[in-house]
C-alpha cells in the first residue's frame, strides 16, 4: 500500500461515520502524520474512488467521502492499514515489540475466547510506560459465570504480562455485541474517542469484519472526538439515570454514558454528589467492565471499590460481589472507605435499596 493512500484510509477509519471533505482529509492527514499536499491527495482519493474503495457525495459546493462498506476488499484493506500502524509503531519504540509479541503469543490459545486485541492511544501511553489493552471476545457467552470468568482470566493474564515487562497494563474487555452496541448508541462514550487512536494488532480481519458486518446490516456506526462533560451535562445525566436532587434545575444537554459519569463524579471528587453512585449503580445497568477500565484509568477505583462496598451491604448482589473481588484481589486496588451509612440514607430516599 502506498503512504499516501495508508493515510488517506487511515484518517478516514479515524473518523467512521463522519464523511469528510478532501481539505478535511488534508488537514487530518497533516495533523496526524506531520505534512500532506492538497493535490496528491486529491488525486489518490479519485483513484480510490474509481477502485471502488471510497464513496463520494454532492453536499452543495462541496464533496463528501466516506469508506465503501460494499466494496468486497473493503475488510482486507482496512486490516492493512492496521499491519502499517503497528509495523511504524514497533519501529518508533522497538523495546515494545516483544511486549506486543508476548501479548499475541498467550492470547492465541483458543481458551481466552479472544477475537481481536487493539493498542488504545499507544504512542501516548508507551511515554508514560503503560498499555490499553482493547480485547474482543467473538460471542457473548450465555453463562454469566464462564463469561465472568473468562474476563478474569484475561485480567489476570494480561497483569502478569504487565508485571513481566515492567509496564502497567489497563484492560477493556467487550465482546463483539457490546462493541457494536456502544458505536452505534446515540450518547457519548469514551470507546467512540477511544478508536480514534487505535492499533488493531492481533487479528485486525476479525475486528473489522465485526464493524463492516454492522455497517451492512443498518447498524449507525460512527467515532468522535473526546469531550469533557459540562456541569450542565452531568445534572442532565444524572436525573436521566434517576438521581435528582431538590433545587435542581435540569436543563437539556448532551447524553453520556453511565460509566463516563460515575467517572467524571469521582473525579470530582464532591462529597454530596459522590453518593449517588450507588444509587446509580442500583437503579441501572451499568458496564462493570467499562466502569473499572475508565477508573482504573484515571485513578478513581479505589474510591469506586468503596462506594461498591458500602453498597453492598445495602443491596448485596452477585455480580456487584465478583466485581468487588475482581478488583481487590485481580487488580489489587486498596478501598477508600465510603460514608456507610449516608450511602444507606440515600439509596433509601431514591429506592434503591
Amino acid at each position: 500500500m502506498k503512504q499516501i493512500t495508508f493515510k488517506i484510509l487511515d484518517t478516514m477509519a479515524r473518523n467512521l461515520g463522519n464523511p469528510l471533505s478532501i481539505s478535511e482529509i488534508t488537514r487530518n492527514i497533516t495533523k496526524i502524520h506531520k505534512h500532506a499536499y492538497y493535490k496528491n491527495v486529491h488525486d489518490e482519493i479519485k483513484n480510490l474512488q474509481k477502485q471502488g474503495i471510497i464513496n463520494i457525495s454532492r453536499t452543495g459546493n462541496s464533496s463528501l467521502l466516506s469508506l465503501n462498506t460494499s466494496y468486497t476488499g473493503i475488510i482486507d484493506t482496512l486490516a492493512e492499514t492496521e499491519t502499517i500502524r503497528k509495523r511504524n509503531l514497533t519501529e518508533h519504540y522497538p523495546n515494545k515489540a516483544m511486549l506486543l509479541d508476548d501479548i499475541e503469543s498467550e492470547f492465541r490459545k483458543g481458551m481466552y475466547f479472544t477475537d481481536s486485541i487493539s493498542l488504545i492511544e499507544s504512542e501516548k501511553n508507551f511515554r508514560l510506560n503503560r498499555v490499553e489493552l482493547l480485547f474482543i471476545q467473538r460471542t457473548p457467552n450465555q453463562d454469566e459465570t464462564e463469561d465472568f470468568d473468562e474476563k478474569k482470566n484475561i485480567l489476570i493474564k494480561a497483569t502478569d504480562l504487565g508485571k513481566r515487562h515492567g509496564i502497567r497494563t489497563d484492560c477493556l474487555i467487550l465482546n463483539e455485541e457490546e462493541l457494536i452496541s456502544m458505536l452505534s448508541t446515540a450518547e457519548s462514550n469514551p470507546l467512540k474517542s477511544a478508536l480514534q487512536d487505535k492499533i488493531v494488532f492481533n487479528s485486525p480481519q476479525s475486528f473489522w469484519a465485526t464493524i463492516i458486518h454492522a455497517m451492512l446490516n443498518g447498524r449507525q456506526i460512527s467515532l468522535q472526538e473526546p469531550k469533557k462533560p459540562s456541569a450542565k451535562d452531568i445534572t442532565h445525566n444524572l436525573a436521566r439515570f434517576g438521581y435528582r436532587e431538590i433545587g435542581w434545575k435540569i436543563e437539556t444537554a448532551n447524553n453520556i454514558c453511565l460509566e463516563s459519569l460515575i467517572t467524571e463524579i469521582l473525579l470530582k471528587g464532591n462529597a454530596r454528589m459522590t453518593e449517588a453512585v450507588p444509587v446509580l449503580l442500583a437503579k441501572n445497568k451499568p458496564s462493570y467492565p467499562l466502569l473499572i477500565f475508565l477508573c482504573k484509568k484515571h485513578g478513581t477505583l479505589g474510591k469506586l471499590l468503596g462506594l461498591m462496598s458500602a453498597m453492598n451491604k445495602v443491596k448485596k448482589t452477585d455480580t456487584l460481589e465478583k466485581h468487588i473481588n475482581l478488583i481487590k484481589n485481580v487488580l489489587e486496588e486498596k478501598e477508600q472507605k465510603a460514608d456507610e451509612k449516608s450511602i444507606k440514607q440515600k439509596m433509601e430516599l431514591y429506592n434503591a435499596n
